[in-house]
């Protein structure tokens, strides 16, 4: 077999030469034009392509030549082009792009060999391109002055503003710039800040200032603007208005997320605050606000479970149904600061609540900060402060005791609500008729991984969650482009399991009590459900250390959460009396399937907690939808098809349904500063009337006669002593008579009289 490796290796070698030598017998001869024979290319020295020495030229061929198309006329006009450049003493740097018949000539520098010719050449170069028969076009390349579309502001602590733009950690901002680029700055949207007042007047918030919006609960009267306190504690609403609508090029402090939005206050933290005060506050002016920033909640001391009561509960429920024209009022809740204590959301109310938006927060380096709290209801996070040399939010800030009204130091998980707060303002311009739904839908679809070191897990409708950081971090760029394309979700549905009586002991870890709800699909037929959003477990517990117990709760899919996480500080008594844990871990899922919780306790060798904690009742509650598991597939790839920008580049939009005809807010014509203000002013007037009527009566009154009467009736005394009472009541009436008329005649002639002459008439 080796003899037969020669003659192939011979074959291979003149198949080859055959091949080439038949390539060179099909390749075409140029034909020769009537132009100046072509110098030796390498006489010409180096081109020069800067602007002022080039010249872009448009070719055509000749009538000798227009039938020719393809390889041969392309190749013709190659040809020509160096003639023409040879002949302009230029050189031809190629053809512009893919544009048939434009070419780039550029002037030559000077070089060994070409002295005498530039030194013969007499023409310049526009000269000879104006007079060539196969020039059409020409024009000589000079600089063009273009700029990025880049944002820049005046504002002179917005280079500080790290979360909105991060020179430093590239990618750990909230992408907002490109979106501001597009001219969506919130514009048309109200955002109200329920906290302890904000300063209206102060330069970065008074342009955007929505006093429709705005009121004093804690006064009882339409301004809330902050009032001094012996800690100067009271910047706290006024920092976060800043964050969410602080206006742009003012030369002053800062930039908002949404500095085109409107933004209101409602002052309510600024005294004793009751379930009544809070249900009035949450739905203030609902027709006017669209969100509602709510950075605070209860204690974050590791052992308060605490929430709204009945009436902020019906509230939170009144204001997703009837708020915003029925679209339903955005409720945006901070998931809380008790990290260092080993507090969990799941524990407040507020987060727990299916009608708000739990967010969390980051440090710039997009890792969990050691205040922040764990739970399995929270919602998406974003940036705040950190820890040690980690930068904070750079916000406005209040100018009454002392402040400066700017600050680099606005700091924890109430930071970050007011810049969710801010980016759904984004949203809401883009699209004003996303329903309250709509925006946990899009948070949850758009939301990205941001810690690699978080308990990150994907649950069965391919979302990612973590108990650290909820679905992901906010990106204003993903929410506004999915805003742009989402169409509104169906209705939202829910089913409720029977309250289950229990007398049931809850084991010591490693043990654990386990119960379940199969929910089938005749349980789901009357309500029509097929996908998950929110899942809720309400129990009530009797233990003696109820920071001991742990609720874990698994969904049909297999995803766990844990709702309700021990706490080491909570060694309250008192159990859980119809406390309600929920999760979103679950959502997209099918509704139809098996629910099991698992309790432990994890006891310690104490006496306090050696009793052992009863499980007494438990009851399952499924929130979701009739969108079908394949729809939420479907959404999820049309949403990171409009990540593109595409539809945000285009005037592509959804149409928008008009709103419910809702009757206006009832407002009371007259508060109670009001009707104070009103009794002042009307004492005010009585006191200055009868001060006038004394004025009036004083002015006719003549005091010398009055002066003068004690001395006549002493001159009189002597003459009425002996009479009877009659007489001298008589006698005095006379007397006064003849006072009164010579007082008259007194006035008329201007002139005293004297004594005597008073005496004799």
């Amino acid at each position: 077999m080796a003899k037969l490796y020669l003659p192939t290796f011979l074959l291979l070698i003149f198949l080859s030469s055959f091949v080439l030598l038949l390539l060179i017998l099909l390749t075409p001869v140029t034909p020769s034009l009537p132009l100046a024979p072509a110098s030796d290319p390498s006489l010409w020295p180096s081109p020069s392509c800067s602007p002022g020495q080039s010249w872009a030229v448009r070719l055509h061929i000749g009538l000798n030549h227009k039938e020719e198309d393809g390889e041969h006329g392309a190749v013709h006009m190659d040809f020509i082009a160096n003639k023409v450049a040879e002949q302009a003493g230029l050189h031809n740097h190629g053809q512009i792009g893919h544009l048939e018949g434009h070419y780039l000539l550029c002037s030559t520098k000077p070089g060994a060999g070409s002295v005498g010719r530039i030194k013969r050449q007499t023409l310049r170069p526009e000269d000879v391109l104006a007079g060539h028969p196969h020039v059409m076009w020409y024009s000589q390349e000079r600089v063009l002055s273009r700029s990025k579309r880049s944002m820049a502001f005046n504002d002179p602590n917005y280079p500080k503003q790290w979360h909105l733009h991060n020179d430093v950690s590239k990618g750990m901002d909230i992408n907002v710039t490109g979106v501001w680029e597009r001219n969506i700055t919130g514009q048309g949207v109200t955002v109200v800040v329920v906290d302890d007042g904000v300063e209206h007047t102060h330069q970065d918030i008074q342009p955007n200032y929505s006093p429709e919006g705005s009121y004093d609960l804690n006064s009882n009267d339409p301004d809330p603007m902050p009032h001094p306190d012996i800690h100067s504690d009271n910047h706290h609403g006024t920092r976060c208005a800043g964050e969410i609508a602080a206006v742009s090029n003012n030369s002053f402090c800062a930039v908002g997320v949404a500095y085109g939005s409107k933004v209101a206050g409602i002052r309510v933290l600024d005294g004793p605050l009751t379930d009544s005060l809070e249900a009035i506050a949450f739905n203030k002016h609902y027709q006017v606000n669209d969100i509602y920033s709510c950075s605070w909640g209860p204690d974050d001391d590791g052992h308060t479970v605490d929430g709204p009561h009945p009436l902020g509960k019906a509230a939170l429920q009144h204001g997703v149904i009837a708020g915003r024209r029925g679209f339903g009022s955005i409720f945006i809740v901070a998931s809380g600061n008790g990290g260092q204590y080993n507090d969990n959301c799941n524990y407040d109310g507020y987060a727990n609540s299916i009608y708000t938006i739990t967010i969390g927060a980051v440090d710039e380096k997009g890792k969990m900060p050691f205040y922040a709290e764990e739970c399995a209801s929270m919602l998406a996070v974003t940036f705040s402060s950190g820890r040690g040399s980690l930068r904070s939010i750079v916000t406005s800030d209040w100018s009454m005791q002392g402040g400066t009204g700017c600050t680099e130091g606005h700091t924890g998980t109430s930071a970050a609500a007011p810049l969710a707060a801010g980016m759904v303002a984004l949203m809401l311009q883009v699209r004003p008729c996303l329903t309250w739904r709509d925006i946990q839908h899009i948070i949850t679809f758009t939301a990205t991984k941001c810690d690699s070191s978080a308990d990150w897990k994907v649950n069965g409708a391919g979302f990612h969650h973590s108990h650290q950081h909820g679905f992901g971090l906010l990106n204003a760029w993903r929410l506004v482009n999915a805003a742009k394309v989402w169409e509104s979700v169906p209705f939202l549905l829910s089913y409720q399991s029977s309250v289950i009586k229990e007398e049931t002991p809850i084991v010591i870890y490693p043990d654990e009590l386990v119960l379940t709800w199969e929910v089938s699909a005749a349980d789901l037929r009357q309500s029509g459900m097929e996908t998950l959003e929110h899942v809720a477990v309400t129990v009530t517990v009797i233990h003696p250390c109820r920071g001991n117990v742990e609720f874990v709760l698994i969904c049909p899919s297999g995803m766990t959460s844990v709702i309700g996480a021990r706490r080491a500080i909570d060694r309250d008594n008192a159990g859980y009396q119809d406390w309600t844990f929920s999760t979103v871990r679950c959502w997209g899922e099918r509704a139809q399937g098996l629910y099991t919780l698992k309790i432990s306790d994890h006891n310690e060798s104490s006496v306090q907690c050696a009793a052992v904690g009863v499980l007494k009742e438990r009851k399952l509650t499924l929130y979701g939808s009739s969108m079908l598991f394949s729809e939420v597939k479907e959404r999820q790839r049309l949403v990171e098809e409009a990540m593109t920008g595409k539809y945000l580049h285009s005037n592509f939009s959804l149409p928008c349904p008009p709103g419910l005809d809702l009757p206006p807010e009832i407002t009371k014509p007259f508060t109670s500063n009001n009707l104070k203000f009103m009794l002042l002013l009307g004492c005010f007037a009585l006191f200055w009337s009868l001060y006038y009527t004394l004025e009036v009566m004083m002015a006719h009154v003549d005091f010398r006669v009055l002066l003068c009467l004690p001395r006549r009736q002493g001159g009189h005394r002597r003459g009425r002593q002996g009479k009877g009472v009659e007489e001298a009541l008589i006698g005095d009436e006379e007397q006064d008579s003849g006072v009164e008329l010579q007082a008259v005649l007194d006035s008329d002639v201007k002139e005293p009289l004297a004594s005597g002459e008073w005496l004799a008439t």
